[in-house]
């Protein structure tokens, strides 16, 4: 993914004036004092490519450019200004992965066949060999039904596009959402049908009224902590602040005004990581409000974070590298991977800490493991066309089955253990940009820019359900108990059960 990042040549953050937004042009007021006749190395006056910016409009397309170091700026120039990871997502889905690919027959790798309480049936050569475009087709027009409107419950009052939700872990009711409006909210969804005077809780990220015309952050993360006690929200001006489940402001934590691309808690709820645009993770003491580390862990921007258990994270960014680290040493990574040829957007520890997966703009899925002195991935997977998004794994510790949502409109699920692409789920006409498997391993949701929430069956890779949204759905959680989340791009969140009646 490229972006523009704003630092000083000894790699701290140059602060602009000129607001940032997901939504907007942004036009940075430091370049505004250079010369408008400095040139880059290539030619091209920086004005012009400032014009390249992303100019806020829906659908717009253009091809990314980069440009040398001018005035301390590292300007790389994509479709959007400046992003967030977990926002990256809803904004890479906007330069619209084609559609209308042709159908993709699915693996014909192999497998041992498996018992029949597996949540997966993995396909062997010969089942593999019998599949053809036809029948991939039939799955994606078909299904069991579409989700209608009386079985949806809308969460209204976001004042801009809805980015991402988080089930509370504590009780499967309770849901954040966070938005381009500069607020989270958290809703109590306990009722079947909330009454109007019921209102969320919001938890609002700028100094004015919500009422005002004030320039507002985006809302970049939200992440329960594993107990549901506790609700860190981080912004694009670097705001990170943690909450109570009830909305009430605990800490408040600033390191620098960089944007926060990821954050995620360790599983004792004591340290959060949040990892910046300009390459560093930070590692924060929750108990004592305290900065316990920092890392300098990428050149470039850091893409992911991800916890292996409460002292190893790995970290991903956009100079194509995987890094694991540990707490207490933080001087330089426990392992180095390398070996995806472009930016990596997301990293995923299996559920049983065996494999780290991660997605990139290559189009591949590597799976790494840091056991051993090896550097290379256990497993290489290709078939995506376009960029890969977001990898999940299914839920179960016995099992190595990971998902990938791709800017083809594909979904691809891979198993480890067989080296083989056991499902291409075909659904969706344009870019998939999240995806999230059911408790119970069963099902899994997809969202897309084709405004579109499907529903799949693992086991048979048949589609349960569809429900079409009026916009790009830029999130979706699946809750422990049943119900979906959607994040709209209206301002709007959905939620359902699609198992209802199946």
């Amino acid at each position: 993914m490229d972006v523009e990042t704003h630092l000083n040549e000894d790699g701290t953050a140059r602060l602009c004036t000129a607001p940032f937004s997901l939504v907007g042009k942004h036009v940075c007021s430091v370049q505004q004092q250079q010369s408008t006749t400095e040139t880059s190395s290539n030619g091209n006056n920086i004005r012009q490519q400032q014009a390249l910016l992303f100019q806020g409009s829906k659908g717009n397309s253009r091809s990314a450019v980069s440009s040398p170091v001018h005035g301390g700026h590292t300007l790389v120039h994509d479709t959007v200004a400046t992003v967030s990871k977990d926002v990256r997502r809803h904004v890479k889905a906007i330069r619209e992965a084609n559609s209308g690919q042709s159908m993709v027959v699915e693996s014909t790798a192999t497998v041992e066949e498996e018992d029949e309480s597996m949540d997966v049936d993995v396909p062997d050569a010969e089942k593999s060999n019998q599949k053809s475009a036809l029948f991939e087709t039939k799955i994606a027009l078909g299904g069991k039904g579409r989700i209608t409107a009386d079985s949806v419950q809308l969460l209204r009052g976001h004042t801009a596009p809805v980015f991402l939700c988080a089930w509370c872990p504590a009780a499967s009711n309770v849901l954040a959402t966070g938005a381009g409006d500069g607020t989270a909210r958290i809703w109590d969804l306990s009722r079947q049908l909330p009454s109007d005077d019921e209102q969320p809780i919001v938890l609002r990220h700028d100094s004015e009224s919500l009422d005002s015309n004030s320039s507002r952050v985006d809302v970049t993360s939200i992440v329960w902590n594993d107990q549901g006690t506790l609700l860190a929200t981080a912004c694009f001006n670097g705001q990170l602040r943690i909450w109570s489940a009830k909305g009430e402001l605990k800490q408040s934590l600033q390191q620098r005004a960089v944007p926060i691309i990821s954050m995620r808690w360790n599983r004792k709820g004591s340290y959060l990581l949040s990892a910046y645009l300009d390459g560093t993770v930070a590692m924060w003491d929750v108990s004592l409000g305290q900065l316990r580390h920092e890392y300098k862990a990428h050149i470039g921007c850091v893409l992911d974070v991800d916890w292996l258990d409460n002292s190893t994270f790995a970290s991903c960014g956009s100079d194509r590298a995987v890094k694991v680290w540990r707490d207490n040493d933080n001087s330089a990574p426990i392992k180095t991977f390398t070996g995806h040829k472009s930016d990596i957007n997301a990293i995923k520890w299996h559920p049983g800490g065996k494999y780290l997966a991660s997605a990139s703009d290559d189009g591949t899925v590597k799976i790494w493991s840091i056991s051993g002195d090896s550097q290379q991935p256990v497993q290489d997977f290709f078939g995506h066309s376009q960029q890969v998004y977001l990898v999940r794994w299914l839920p179960r510790a016995d099992k190595a089955i990971v998902a990938s949502a791709s800017f083809d409109g594909n979904v691809r699920v891979w198993d480890v253990y067989s080296k083989a692409c056991i499902r291409v789920l075909t659904a969706h006409t344009k870019a998939v940009d999240c995806l999230s498997f059911s408790s119970d391993a069963r099902y899994l949701a997809t969202g897309s820019f084709d405004k579109k929430v499907c529903v799949w069956n693992i086991k048979d890779g048949s589609l349960e359900k569809t429900y079409l949204a009026d916009d790009a759905v830029h999130d979706v959680q699946w809750a422990a108990k049943g119900k979906v989340a959607a994040a709209i791009a209206n301002s709007n969140v959905a939620v359902f059960d699609p198992l209802v009646n199946n």
